[in-house]
């Protein structure tokens, strides 16, 4: 290696640096930063469903109740939602590259363990809080990101980038099934740890944070036009984000995610064990899930395109009210015809909770500290995560039957669409505690 050659981890960085190649294209950059995104969301939420697979294998191999088996899936929504309101902060003033790819090692780390632990604690540390971990980083990123990349196209872009979480329920669940079968559960996690292993390395090589971080003019997408960001002290952001936190507006904004994702959580995470309690059979819940995925997928479409062109909130708060009006069919008619076609409805309405929970922050808070804003608010799918499927196993180890649960969180469901309409009120009025 001659003198004026560059060292070794700099000629490294830069042949691993596709990113300055594709800058280079006719083809705006953000379109990668999408795609990334998309791909952490597929793998994220492909992951966090496919529970719901290996979940009647956990209850046999632990000889546990099926409330005390779903605390795995509850610590992993408590370590997914309150990090991504801790790693909110962080990813506001970090690379998001380095920060995505500790994600990934958290996420494939765990699932090489939860392959090699056959305890119940092993499966609780190495599934609930290290991959719990890793989640809350790759999504706050996924799904905050785009918004920096995008104004004009907003929407469009955010809905995209969602998708892949639609994509991951619809794609991960039956194949899941399909490596249980041929594998058994353990060697099952030790397979996708290999595939998302590749997948996340891909996806950490295309994230960016900003344009400004390439060099890119990103005016033509832009309305208004941005001096060149400049970062306040860690005191600054917290009392500004604690400022927003605090605001009424916020707080029933809270209450209507956490009410509205109870269902979605409850339901799809236990569906392949009240498929079998309403006898239509476990298959038709695997299969169910994938519906939900794959209508979800082609919902975040359909809803970015309506927020483009419609209010926000209104759209939001009536994706609110289709998963709870959906849910009474789905529970009360034991027909697997009936439920999987009511399941594709309810994958149009779930689609939205996620493809508009960023662009409807951003309209009712501002763009400022968004990542850290996404974070506080995520806490609320932490509850609704911990809760929801805990009281419904609960019920079905007590009584037999989710129903009772599920119909109750269909009400709340509608009940939090109008507080998202209240939450949009107060942020315009500026009405204060």
């Amino acid at each position: 290696m001659g003198p004026n050659s560059p060292p070794r981890s700099t000629r490294v960085g830069q042949f691993i640096d596709v990113r300055r190649l594709l800058v280079g294209l006719d083809l705006y950059y953000g379109w990668f930063v999408v795609a990334s995104c998309f791909l952490g969301g597929l793998l994220i939420y492909g992951l966090l469903y496919s529970f719901s697979v290996f979940f009647g294998h956990l209850v046999t191999a632990f000889g546990m109740s099926h409330a005390n088996t779903s605390l795995i899936f509850s610590l992993q929504s408590v370590m997914m939602y309150v990090g991504a309101a801790v790693f909110g902060f962080t990813i506001d003033r970090y690379d998001v590259r380095r920060l995505f790819a500790l994600g990934s090692v958290l996420i494939v780390g765990g699932l090489f363990g939860t392959s090699i632990f056959s305890s119940f604690i092993g499966v609780l540390v190495c599934y609930g809080i290290a991959v719990g971990t890793g989640f809350s980083i790759v999504m706050v990123i996924a799904y905050v990101t785009p918004v920096f990349w995008f104004e004009r196209r907003r929407g469009v872009a955010t809905g995209i980038a969602t998708a892949g979480a639609g994509v991951g329920m619809m794609a991960m669940p039956p194949f899941a099934r399909l490596l249980i079968a041929a594998l058994g559960w353990q060697r099952a996690y030790f397979a996708l740890a290999l595939l998302v292993s590749v997948a996340l390395a891909v996806a950490t090589v295309l994230i960016a944070d900003r344009p400004e971080r390439l060099g890119i003019d990103a005016s033509a997408e832009f309305v208004t036009t941005a001096d060149d960001r400049s970062y306040p002290s860690a005191r600054e952001q917290l009392r500004d984000v604690r400022s927003v936190v605090l605001s009424p507006s916020f707080a029933v904004f809270f209450l209507a995610f956490l009410g509205s994702y109870l269902v979605p959580l409850s339901l799809t995470v236990n569906f392949v064990e009240f498929a079998r309690s309403v006898d239509i059979g476990a298959q038709a819940g695997v299969f169910a899930i994938s519906v939900i995925g794959a209508t979800n997928t082609i919902g975040k479409f359909v809803t970015g395109y309506l927020a483009d062109r419609l209010d926000t909130t209104h759209v939001l708060a009536g994706n609110a009210v289709v998963i709870g009006v959906l849910t009474v069919p789905i529970t009360q008619i034991h027909d697997a015809g009936v439920v999987l076609a009511m399941s594709a409805l309810f994958g149009f309405g779930y689609a939205g909770l996620g493809a508009l929970m960023t662009p409807v922050m951003a309209d009712l808070f501002g763009a400022e500290n968004l990542n850290g804003l996404f974070g506080v608010a995520s806490v609320s799918s932490a509850f609704a995560g911990a809760l929801g499927p805990y009281l419904a196993n609960l019920s079905f180890d007590l009584y037999g039957t989710y129903i009772p649960v599920f119909l109750g969180m269909a009400l709340i469901s509608v009940l939090s669409a109008g507080l998202f309409l209240l939450a949009r009120q107060w942020a315009a009025t500026g009405v204060r505690g």
